[in-house]
């Protein structure tokens, strides 16, 4: 998650936590056929409370292999304890996978400095982004970002690639991550550009910098309230939200503010690709409502959610798109997960609330939760 605030030229460098932006052209780039709409979902999907928290804030979630609840808490958001947490039989939050990648005394190579995304794959692999910046407004710790690989059946951490610094400008900030096809994908959400990490040989390349499809454009309203940053400023989010496809082919991606924009991940894997195909190669997905999660379910149907007015929504392999449900609980529905057997959970994360997104001030309403929907017994759309 990151925040701006100030208008500005398209290759202006800020540095600092507040990223200002101009405005994009979206007819510029190219476009996906129109979805078909469908009528929202009647009666709407139903939400399920399986996790509440009086004392965190959550903005990811997945659901490890053994059933376990994995929940990932910004420090930028205000939270304290471990970084990267799963919940016990009593719903409390355990270090993962252990105390020392959770301790703040232990060096910032090992440990987890401030997580900013995390994915898990179907054979249990789990890669974590680590930002390296518990402040987006500061500067980054020693270490700075980081990818993170982990066995979760064997609850262990395997591997680690640093970002090289050579790949970070004044004010970049890791915020979102997929890996697929032995390569890692990061978007820079400081200065907007995808970074790209080979990962047998560790080659990193910094791609598509201040491409208009990873470039926020407009403010972000919850609620009709437009959110602001500690300045008081509007606060403008680059790209933050990513999911592939099953098969590592095609990446989504959006500015928090949307649209959403898929990509083939050919362009990004080939370094033989020029700057001006990489530029031309992101095309306009679905025109979404600002966004806190893109998920893609098991079908390869696409799940976003919706900040703007706590509401899901579904684009189906097919293109047609369908609102599930909209509910005052859902308030900034994050980075949800999809389950093998049809389950969908969210954390409404209230991040629209924490101080950076609220003009300085905390005002989460505790608790916060998280809520399964069975997207697997959702009826087709009618018309």
């Amino acid at each position: 998650m990151y925040a701006n605030s100030l208008p500005a030229p398209r290759r202006l460098r800020p540095a600092g936590f507040l990223l200002a932006c101009g405005t994009c052209l979206l007819g510029a780039l190219p476009a996906a056929h129109a979805a078909k709409p469908a009528p929202p979902l009647d009666p709407p999907a139903a939400l399920e409370e399986v996790a509440s928290s009086s004392t965190s804030a959550w903005d990811r979630v997945a659901v490890l292999p053994d059933g376990r609840l994995l929940v990932e808490l910004p420090r930028w958001a205000g939270n304290a304890g471990p970084a990267l947490a799963v919940l016990d039989a009593h719903g409390a939050p355990q270090p993962y996978p252990d105390a020392t990648w959770n301790d703040p005394s232990a060096p910032p190579s090992s440990r987890f400095v401030a997580p900013a995304d995390m994915q898990l794959q179907p054979d249990g692999t789990l890669w974590v982004l680590d930002s390296g910046q518990p402040d987006p407004a500061g500067r980054p710790l020693e270490g700075g970002p980081k990818i993170v690989k982990l066995d979760t059946h064997g609850q262990r951490v395997l591997q680690t690639w640093p970002l090289n610094p050579d790949m970070l400008r004044q004010g970049s900030y890791a915020a979102t991550m997929r890996v697929a096809r032995g390569h890692a994908f990061v978007g820079d959400a400081g200065i907007p550009a995808m970074i790209v990490v080979k990962l047998d040989t560790n080659t990193q390349r910094r791609l598509m910098e201040h491409t208009p499809a990873l470039t926020a454009h407009q403010p972000i309203t919850v609620d009709g309230k437009v959110a602001t940053n500690p300045a008081g400023h509007t606060a403008i989010v680059n790209i933050s939200q990513m999911d592939i496809s099953a098969d590592g082919q095609w990446l989504y991606f959006e500015p928090l503010c949307g649209p959403v924009y898929k990509l083939d991940t050919d362009l990004l894997v080939d370094p033989k690709v020029t700057p001006i195909e990489l530029e031309e190669g992101p095309t306009l997905w679905y025109k979404t409502p600002p966004l806190g999660g893109i998920t893609a379910g098991p079908d390869g149907t696409l799940y976003f959610n919706d900040v703007s007015t706590g509401s899901i929504f579904r684009l189906m392999p097919d293109r047609v798109y369908q609102k599930i449900v909209t509910d005052p609980r859902l308030h900034w529905p994050g980075g949800s997960f999809a389950t093998k057997d049809g389950q969908l959970y969210v954390p409404a994360a209230q991040l629209d609330r924490t101080a950076p997104l609220n003009g300085g001030v905390n005002a989460i309403q505790w608790p916060v939760h998280v809520y399964r929907i069975n997207i697997g017994s959702l009826p087709p759309p009618k018309f």
